[in-house]
């Protein structure tokens, strides 16, 4: 009978270990698969981003800095290796895109463009899948933190040797307003 009792004793150990461990890479997918839709919509931006420039480009011709830099950051995300690189590229290039839009409000006959207005809603709709996307990825950072630190999953997190998940934050400095003036300067 004691042998039986031991028997499921650690019948329900081992069973429990390995539903927590697959709870455990259940959410290190959702990371992955959260982090692939910040590429996906990094993607979109990027695709778009040349229609804006050559929108720019037709009425903007002396703001060429603006537009230079612009470009330079879409190939600094594209070639970034690392998730908080693109991260970090990525919010340097929707502070600059952010601060371009008001700008544009010096120029009547741009804003009046229907091709340049459907290109600006779409940046926008871009942006704003670009900010879920990034609340979608803390949020299954957090949940995996959460799992890998509670017990009993931090006993088999431990084992596996799993590290918690780096959130997607903005630095203090980056959260200001962008001057983009001074990227029009001559």
């Amino acid at each position: 009978m004691k042998i039986i009792i031991a028997i499921a004793i650690l019948a329900l150990i081992g069973l429990t270990g390995i539903i927590v461990n697959n709870r455990i890479i259940g959410k290190k997918n959702q990371i992955k698969q959260a982090f692939g839709s910040i590429e996906i919509y990094l993607k979109k931006r990027f695709d778009l981003i040349p229609n804006l420039i050559a929108m720019l480009n037709k009425y903007l011709a002396h703001e060429k800095e603006t537009l230079l830099k612009i470009t330079e950051l879409r190939s600094t995300v594209e070639k970034a290796s690392g998730a908080n690189e693109k991260i970090k590229a990525s919010n340097e290039l929707t502070h600059i895109i952010g601060g371009l839009n008001i700008n544009v409000e010096n120029y009547p006959d741009l804003k009046a463009d229907k091709q340049f207005t459907n290109i600006q809603y779409e940046l926008s709709d871009i942006e704003d899948q670009i900010s879920a996307a990034r609340r979608a990825y803390n949020a299954a950072v957090t949940s995996y933190n959460n799992t890998i630190e509670m017990f009993p999953a931090s006993i088999i997190a431990g084992i596996r040797k799993d590290q918690p998940g780096t959130l997607l934050e903005i630095p203090k400095a980056e959260q200001k307003e962008i001057n983009v003036n001074q990227f029009l300067k001559p």
